[in-house]
């Protein structure tokens, strides 16, 4: 009979496998991130079949708590304005709050490593934020253009944003407001 899996390794493996990730990226040896978890290697196969299993499942755990930061106090009903506000505050101070975390959800997110069915399942309760986006997207200086561009040149610029908060913690403010209104202006102005 097999020994019930405990939550403290996988998580272990889990956390090892962001510092590592973040700090040398998608390559890095599953030994090397047993060995920083306090585990054999064999022990982190136990936990997660193949090295695309780890991979697939810390997305999923990432977006979980992405999504619960994004989406807490969240206003449904307000301008498109604020809700993109809120959206870029919330995820500026994520990539601010959690460097290496941030880091290795946009590595994944463009990873061939990560399935379809995983990107499916990660982007679930984005709902409100995606609709938010495309409205953004769609109302001005970007109608008609690809969202893939629309949401590239977001991440750049919020990209750029959590890397001069985090540079300057004194400016941080006025990096994150002046990063919102780059992008403001660049979806809403024809």
């Amino acid at each position: 009979m097999a020994r019930p899996k405990s939550p403290e390794k996988r998580n272990a493996l889990l956390a090892a496998a962001i510092e590592l990730i973040a700090e040398q990226g998608l390559s890095v040896p599953t030994a090397k991130i047993a060995q920083v978890a306090g585990v054999s290697e064999g022990t982190l196969f136990t936990y997660f079949q193949t090295k695309e299993r780890l991979l697939n499942d810390l997305y999923l755990a990432l977006k979980r708590g992405e999504r619960e930061e994004m989406m807490r106090e969240y206003p449904f009903e307000a301008s498109l304005e604020e809700r993109a506000r809120h959206f870029w505050k919330r995820n500026v101070a994520f990539g601010v709050n959690h460097p290496n975390t941030y880091k290795v959800l946009v590595l994944l997110r463009f990873s061939d490593h990560i399935h379809e069915q995983v990107k499916r399942l990660g982007g679930e309760g984005y709902e409100a934020l995606e609709a938010m986006l495309q409205e953004c997207l769609g109302s001005g200086a970007l109608k008609g253009q690809p969202s893939e561009f629309g949401i590239a040149l977001l991440l750049s610029l919020m990209n750029m944003t959590i890397e001069l908060m985090l540079q300057h913690p004194a400016e941080a403010e006025r990096f994150r407001d002046a990063g919102f209104i780059a992008f403001w202006h660049a979806v809403t102005t024809a």
